[in-house]
This record gives C-alpha cells, sequence and structure tokens, in this order.
C-alpha cells in the first residue's frame, strides 16, 4: 500500500526523475526479495543480475528525454536477459538449479521491465496515479477479504474496489467521470492481486524480505496494461 501510494505521488510531480526513482526502489526491492522468495540457491546470484539490470533501466530512462520515452528500454532488458543466461556459466550455485534459476531471474527482468514501463506513460502520467491508488485499496481489500467465506468473492470484489478507485481519483483530479479511469482501476487491481496471489504460494513468503517483494512487484507488473490503456483513451 505504501509503495503504491508513493508511486501515485511522484507521479504528480513534473519532473519524471522522481517517478523513475520510485520504480527503481521498487526495482530494488524485487531485484533483493525475489530470488530470496523463491527458495534460489543461488538467490545472490540472481539479485546481481537484476541489480544490474534495474541500473540499466534507469541509466536508459534517464538518458532519453524526448519521445518515445521507452527507447532505450529495450536494450537494457535485453542486457538482463543476456545476463541472466550467462550468469550460470561462472556460478555453481545457479547450475544446480539452473531451469528454477533461470525462470525465476527471468520473472524478475519481466517485472522490471513491465515497471519501467510505467515511466513511459504522458498525459500529466494520470493513469499511473490511477493504477497506483487502485493498486494500494486492493492490497487493503486483499487483508480485510483474505479470511474466510469472502475469500472467494476476493477478485471481483477487488476488481470493483479498484475501478471505484480510479473513478474517484479521476474526479478529484480532473473533474470528469471518464470510463478509461475505471478501467485502468479495474484491470491494475486484478492484476495486481492475481500476482500477490500466485507469490503467496511460494515457501518463504511469510519473511519480510519476500512480502515486501510481492508487493513491489504488483505494483510493477501492470506497466504495460496501462501504457496500452493510455495510448487506446488519452492518445
Amino acid at each position: 500500500m505504501v509503495l503504491g501510494l508513493a508511486v501515485a505521488v511522484a507521479s504528480t510531480a513534473t519532473e519524471h526523475s522522481l517517478l523513475i526513482g520510485v520504480v527503481a526502489l521498487c526495482a530494488v526491492l524485487v531485484a533483493v526479495g525475489l530470488p530470496r522468495l523463491v527458495g534460489l540457491v543461488g538467490a545472490r546470484a540472481s539479485s546481481v543480475v537484476l541489480l544490474l539490470t534495474t541500473a540499466g533501466l534507469v541509466a536508459a530512462r534517464m538518458f532519453k528525454e524526448g519521445e518515445p520515452l521507452l527507447e532505450l528500454v529495450p536494450f537494457a532488458a535485453a542486457g538482463g536477459f543476456v545476463m541472466a543466461c550467462l550468469t550460470p556459466l561462472v556460478s555453481a550455485a545457479a547450475r544446480r538449479q539452473l531451469t528454477w534459476w533461470l525462470s525465476a531471474t527471468s520473472l524478475g527482468v519481466l517485472l522490471l521491465v513491465s515497471g519501467f514501463v510505467l515511466t513511459g506513460v504522458s498525459d500529466a502520467r494520470r493513469p499511473v496515479i490511477v493504477a497506483a491508488v487502485a493498486i494500494a485499496v486492493s492490497a487493503v481489500v486483499e487483508v480485510i477479504m483474505t479470511r474466510g467465506r469472502a475469500r472467494s468473492w476476493l477478485l471481483p470484489v477487488t476488481m470493483v474496489v479498484g475501478g471505484i478507485a480510479g473513478l474517484v481519483v479521476e474526479l478529484a483530479v480532473r473533474d470528469e467521470m471518464l470510463v478509461w479511469a475505471v478501467l485502468v482501476g479495474v484491470l491494475a487491481a486484478g492484476i495486481a492481486l492475481a500476482l500477490r496471489q500466485v507469490l503467496a504460494q511460494l515457501p518463504r513468503i511469510d519473511e519480510p524480505v519476500g512480502s515486501i517483494a510481492t508487493g513491489a512487484a504488483s505494483l510493477l507488473v501492470v506497466g504495460p496494461v496501462v501504457l496500452t490503456l493510455a495510448r487506446v483513451f488519452l492518445g
């Protein structure tokens, strides 16, 4: 919830650097926590790959000020995947769980890239604000409904609440009732919840580093959806 609100606040700034910084913080939390959450033997090597990928993504965004904002991001992403493939050649720990290690590290790279896609949203970044608030609200709903019979209704209720949150944010920012805000809120809340529920099945979810990484990952994963909806409805 805290990270979601931080992304929402950073999105209100006129400079891209603040949002890039908050997304980078989320990426670092995922880079450090995801390999441990998954239970990799070579967790340190995986974290190094993900941290270097984060540094490349930050550089790709900071050095590109005009459109297309994400022009250099694919190069950083490619570098991350190449490092993930080459690391087992020099890391015995990574080779012990080669398939699992490559899968988890590649998932991490994918999450990092998805998060930095959020920094490519224009139009005052209103869709990012809507998505971040919807995800923060969805985390609260998940805590409230995680036990008992209400759990079976968790996904639909979360998506409805996310849509309402998106609508409220858009009314507060622009005093307009627009369909795209509801759609962004519904999808962002639903996707974030789905990822958190999947990662909650992993062995170390109860450890602080695992739960923090899960929360950060649920923010990053919605990037492509938010950018797509922003381009479709806002141009």
